[in-house]
């Protein structure tokens, strides 16, 4: 056993801003749930044992592991978590590293089901999700991202199958079970996201697989519907979570004003007081209501917790160089790239408060 697997408090971490790019191609329909075997398994996949603090690049390297045949583990932390202090992946950062690393492309869709978890695993598709971590009382003290591959199901047990990199492969190594009655709840609070790779060739599988989903607005709406109906359901801890999620899905949509009142009544009724480590919608839908000193504020907390999130230092920068202060505009931004030099926007940012030519990311 490797020894990380003690450290079952760890913090594991991704989170979003914005929607994956649009595809061009025209959405096929998806294959019924009938048509699928009634249980499938994903074999070619190799486990990985994660560091402290990264399950993100753990979880990550098990999924390219089928396209590359190779576990670089140690690559993919330096590529995704460039500073030791940082506790932040977000999907569209393992996007990047699959493209320009080892030329796979990627798509994150959110309002995910078991049935496509199913569909996309019966395709092929290993699927990398984010969950909530927490076992015991502590509820959202206790509150944490944790990232792991679904890569088979069995509908005769009613379970799917992970490959998780702190909680094990499963007693026979061919995935962990986990109910299907079991899954939703902990995955509500990251808006049901999942990230799925693919070779260029194998793009017309994944449209099939992924159906009207493919359309990334069409996902979106099916994201804001989604989290629409979640507000129904029974407990406020529950529509906390709706909340913040019809936030983050207005803000991807550009509707800020709807996005930021849901995020007001998402944190009126109470929040992980790690949620911000994560997700970054509440600074941008703020950002652009013309918020700034609420993004700053909403920064600094984040920052009194934890110095190693940089998207917050690019938001709180923004909203510096909005009211008129370069200085501390300036700083954060600077801060932002210390902490991940392959961060693109608060390099640009930076370049524009300056008046001169972006340095390559990563330089």
């Amino acid at each position: 056993m490797h020894w990380t697997r003690l450290f079952a408090a760890l913090v594991c971490v991704l989170a979003f801003v914005g929607a994956a790019s649009a595809q061009d191609a025209t959405p096929a329909p998806a294959v019924a749930s009938a048509e699928l075997p009634p249980a499938t398994r994903i074999e070619n996949i190799l486990p990985v044992w994660q560091d402290i603090n990264r399950c993100s690049a753990a979880a990550f390297t098990i999924q390219l592991s089928p396209f590359i045949g190779d576990r670089p583990y140690d690559a993919i932390i330096q590529a995704l978590n460039p500073h030791p202090e940082d506790v932040s992946v977000r999907l569209e950062e393992m996007v990047r590293v699959a493209n320009e690393t080892y030329g796979l492309q990627g798509v994150i869709r959110y309002a995910g089901t078991i049935d496509v978890l199913k569909r996309l695993v019966a395709a092929g598709f290993p699927v990398l999700v984010e969950n909530v971590y927490y076992d015991g009382a502590g509820g959202f003290d206790d509150w944490l991202s944790h990232n792991r591959v679904i890569m088979g199901y069995d509908d005769a047990l009613g379970e799917l199958y992970t490959f998780d990199p702190l909680l094990g492969m499963g007693e026979d190594q061919r995935g962990r079970p986990i109910p299907y009655a079991d899954y939703d709840v902990r995955w509500q609070a990251f808006n049901y996201n999942y990230l799925v790779l693919y070779r260029p060739e194998q793009e017309a599988a994944l449209q099939v697989a992924l159906g009207e989903d493919w359309d990334v607005t069409t996902n979106l709406e099916h994201a804001l519907a989604r989290a629409e109906a979640d507000r129904t359901s029974n407990g406020p801890l529950d529509n906390t979570f709706a909340e913040f999620n019809l936030g983050s899905t207005l803000t991807m949509l550009g509707r800020y004003e709807e996005a930021a009142a849901a995020f007001d009544a998402a944190r009126a009724v109470g929040l992980p007081w790690r949620m911000m480590w994560y997700q970054f919608g509440p600074f941008e839908a703020y950002y652009e209501m013309g918020r700034y000193q609420d993004v700053i504020d909403l920064a600094r907390s984040v920052i009194a917790n934890t110095p190693g999130v940089e998207e917050v230092y690019y938001y709180a920068g923004r909203a510096y160089a909005a009211l008129g202060d370069t200085v501390r505009a300036e700083g954060n931004y600077e801060v932002a790239i210390l902490r991940n030099r392959y961060f693109r926007e608060p390099v640009d940012a930076l370049a524009e408060l300056l008046g001169v030519t972006p340095a390559p990311a990563g330089s």
